[in-house]
């Protein structure tokens, strides 16, 4: 699904290229998390500094014209989203279409069962905006549950995150495979965010597993045994 949210989506995850060329040498953007913030209204988001997203909930009051941030709204019924470059609706909402411009994101919870969090691979969305109820200071149950919706989800996550965590805490949530955060602007600094992604190491791909080699001697050639001369039968 091609659109302006899952472009901008890539190009944050996947970080900047180098450009080609001579003369040119700008240092490529690396790869972070990105960056959602749920703010009260268009006007609001305006004043946030650090994101890639604002999310407003209610009927759609996105601009036409398009900026650097990308805007989406919360809906729970069909709506006209004219200007929206997202929109994001409950498992529970009713079934509508949104034009081809418009990426469908789709909130989910930890209440989902492993089969439903699977199924969730065939739906129609862009990406899934998760609530895993973490604790304010993080265990490693609650890794294990973001590490559940990663596994199972088979989509693209980003997680909501109820305040800003440490650099080890928020470094080992962005680990487990989300590609980015969803915060609350009315509750969280988003400029302190930014630079709390900015100053994590992105996860690496492919990581190898360390596993023992063990080298086990070559079995020795098996010989042949000559087989018994069989007597002639006295009879014979």
């Amino acid at each position: 699904m091609t659109n302006k949210f899952s472009e901008q989506l890539e190009k944050v995850i996947r970080g900047g290229s180098r450009p080609l060329g001579f003369g040119q040498y700008a240092t490529p953007a690396k790869p972070r998390l990105f960056i959602m913030a749920e703010a009260a209204s268009i006007e609001e988001s305006s004043k946030l500094v650090g994101v890639d997203a604002v999310l407003v909930s209610g009927s759609c009051q996105c601009p036409a014209e398009k900026s650097g941030v990308l805007r989406g709204c919360a809906v729970a019924e069909n709506t006209e989203q004219s200007g929206c470059d997202f929109a994001v609706l409950d498992l529970d909402s009713p079934l509508f279409a949104v034009n081809d411009e418009t990426a469908r994101l789709l909130r989910i919870g930890s209440d989902l069962t492993d089969a439903q969090l699977r199924a969730l691979g065939g739906l129609d969305a862009s990406a899934l905006i998760a609530e895993a109820g973490l604790s304010d200071s993080p265990t490693f149950r609650d890794l294990l549950a973001v590490q559940r919706l990663v596994d199972f989800c088979g989509k693209t996550l980003l997680l909501r995150l109820p305040k800003i965590y440490d650099k080890a805490a928020l470094q080992a949530i962005s680990d487990r495979g989300i590609v980015g955060v969803v915060v609350d602007a009315r509750l969280i600094d988003t400029e302190a965010l930014r630079k709390a992604v900015d100053a994590l190491e992105p996860k690496k791909r492919g990581k190898e597993k360390t596993t023992a080699i063990v080298n086990c001697p070559t079995p020795a050639a098996h010989t042949e045994e000559a087989e018994p001369e069989i007597e002639p039968d006295e009879d014979e």
